[in-house]
């Protein structure tokens, strides 16, 4: 197999672990409250999901620090208001 190859399959994988995980999450979620789908578990999910999605975009990213902590003070006030649907400060 050629690298190009091996690249794109690796690129593929990657995905299909993050999707795997994302529903892992939501189905942990789901079995917690006897599958009863409510609003604040889909808020929950997403504050999760978010949380892992962001920290695999700084893992891979090539970006400079000072662009990557402008994305980290957007997300961090993105997940104050996500976690605020879910939870009563």
């Amino acid at each position: 197999m050629d690298e190009k190859k091996k690249s794109i399959l690796i690129h593929f994988l990657t995905e299909f672990i993050l999707i795997g995980i994302g529903i892992g999450i939501l189905v942990v979620l789901l079995f917690i409250k006897d599958f009863e789908f409510s609003w604040s578990i889909a808020s929950l999910w997403v504050f999760l999901y978010n949380g892992i999605l962001f920290t695999y975009w700084l893992w891979k990213n090539d970006s400079k620090l000072w662009e990557k902590s402008i994305v980290g003070g957007y997300f961090l006030l993105i997940e104050i208001i996500i976690a605020g649907s879910f939870v009563s400060f």
